[in-house]
């Protein structure tokens, strides 16, 4: 986004995240058509949905996903064996804007939160680590302080999981970040708030290495945060999995408490820089 920024105006259709990530580069709109002065449009999201709410853009730059091939003007391939920061940032080539760097989110960090837990994620149970509270349970033991935390209107499926563990207020993105980059760690799946965390951190200058992650159904080399520390479970056969719902048992989900005990442990004896 800042690399296209530098080059044009931008208008982000992306309410939730887009003020505070994107803040003077960018105007944010509600999802839907796009303002008629808008001449390029930059389809991040892979799906028929964006690109038929841009069909009146003259440009049209994007994967070419879910059978919009027809529909773009420019067709950015699809490298299945990047990252997916990597594929992101081709979306910005058929305009000559190049990308550098990993993603990093410029906050001041705020408050002594301990560690901040991430347990829920928009893609739903694949992805969701059960041990959150037997984790949180140990910690406390061991006399560290525990945060769980989530997004806007998850306050209620937090507390089911937190139970009697303090939560973070229902905050925005810039200061939630602001706590995650205080964090001595942060423990999340594969997900958007897990992504923000590390970003924060390497912009507040902290060590990103302390963003654990637990990886369940999806591949940590192709979505997970870069920089993080990603630990893996069983693998089963059908791993890689991007479904929203697992035929199978979940497998994957079968990293241990005392594994993700061991390597919090581990990174803070370590000391490593961000």
């Amino acid at each position: 986004m800042r690399a296209l920024a530098e080059r044009a105006r931008l208008t982000v259709a992306a309410p939730r995240w887009g003020e505070a990530l994107y803040g003077a580069h960018a105007a944010v709109q509600a999802p839907g058509p796009p303002p008629g002065d808008v001449a390029v449009a930059v389809l991040v999201k892979p799906a028929f949905r964006a690109l038929w709410r841009t069909r009146a853009v003259p440009r049209r730059i994007g994967w070419p996903t879910d059978h919009r091939t027809l529909g773009l003007t420019d067709v950015v391939p699809l490298d299945d064996r990047a990252h997916r920061v990597e594929q992101i940032a081709a979306l910005a080539a058929p305009l000559d804007v190049g990308v550098t760097g990993l993603p990093r989110f410029e906050v001041a960090p705020v408050g002594r939160p301990g560690v901040v837990l991430l347990p829920l994620s928009a893609s739903g149970p694949p992805v969701e680590w059960q041990g959150y509270r037997a984790l949180a349970d140990a910690l406390v033991r061991t006399g560290a302080a525990v945060r769980f935390a989530a997004g806007p209107g998850q306050s209620r499926a937090l507390a089911a999981i937190a139970g009697p563990h303090p939560m973070l207020p229902e905050l925005g993105i810039r200061a939630l970040s602001a706590v995650m980059a205080a964090a001595d760690a942060v423990v999340g799946n594969d997900s958007g708030l897990t992504h923000l965390a590390a970003a924060a951190r390497r912009g507040a200058g902290r060590p990103v290495s302390d963003v654990v992650g637990i990886v369940g159904s999806t591949d940590p080399a192709y979505t997970g945060a870069p920089g993080a520390t990603w630990l893996v479970g069983s693998r089963p056969s059908c791993a890689p999995c991007y479904a929203k719902r697992c035929r199978s048992r979940l497998e994957c989900l079968d990293v241990s408490v005392e594994e993700v005990l061991a390597t919090l442990a581990a990174r803070s004896t370590r000391g490593e820089p961000a």
